[in-house]
């Protein structure tokens, strides 16, 4: 594998998406992120109550949102670091965040040992298509998480045929690249975009109701 080969071609993978993976469908937006927000908060308080002590960093963090609701949790803003992979979104993540701790470029370049009681992901994984570099970064992320701690993981299941750029992952694939995980929780979530956009205010009801829709994983790894 080469690594910078495949580093440069998720930025051209991420690239074709500038101006289509922006979901103007502010109300189907609402809810799969009151979803996802809902099971963190569950997660995050069933591994502790010092929230004000949980040290969390983010892979792929985009414009910082996931980690401005981890503050609004109660986790300080000196507790939180950052890692993009792309600079225009890294200049916007800076601007977002009033944090120090913010590292632009590949991930697998951090070094941190055992550092971070959550180290977290969402929808990173999916547009990795090299299997070699899928495993490097996940092994970079399990050398992160301390002992006592957890990888909180967000990302679709399924493959999309209308967008070859990304690829599903589902549960046999995360404990493949997790093999020393002493267990996993897993939860489906997100109710299939072309579904979810066209029902509206009845997310919820279906949601409910026909949970095999789903097409997103959440993971809690346990080291």
């Amino acid at each position: 594998m080469d690594k910078n080969s495949e580093v440069l071609k998720i930025k051209l993978r991420y690239d074709k998406r500038k101006g289509k993976n922006h979901d103007t469908n502010w109300i189907f937006s609402f809810f799969i992120q009151s979803e996802r927000e809902f099971i963190y908060t569950k997660i995050v308080r069933k591994f502790t109550s010092q929230l004000s002590k949980i040290k969390i960093i983010e892979i792929g963090a985009g414009t910082g949102s996931n980690l401005l609701f981890f503050h609004r949790m109660g986790i300080p803003f000196t507790n939180i670091y950052a890692n993009e992979l792309l600079e225009d979104r890294g200049a916007v993540l800076k601007k977002n965040l009033p944090i120090p701790n913010i590292y632009i470029g590949d991930a697998c370049e951090l070094n941190y040992n055992e550092e971070f009681d959550i180290v977290f992901q969402s929808t990173v994984f999916t547009s990795i298509l090299d299997d070699e570099f899928k495993k490097k970064l996940a092994d970079t992320m399990w050398e992160m998480v301390k002992t006592t701690g957890i990888i909180l993981w967000y990302d679709f299941k399924y493959n999309n045929p209308n967008n070859l750029d990304v690829k599903g992952i589902g549960k046999k694939e995360i404990k493949m690249l997790f093999p020393l995980a002493k267990d996993i929780e897993f939860y489906n979530v997100t109710l299939a975009p072309p579904i979810g956009r066209r029902i509206g205010k009845l997310y919820n009801i279906l949601n409910f109701f026909l949970p095999f829709l789903r097409t997103h994983l959440i993971a809690v790894i346990k080291k």
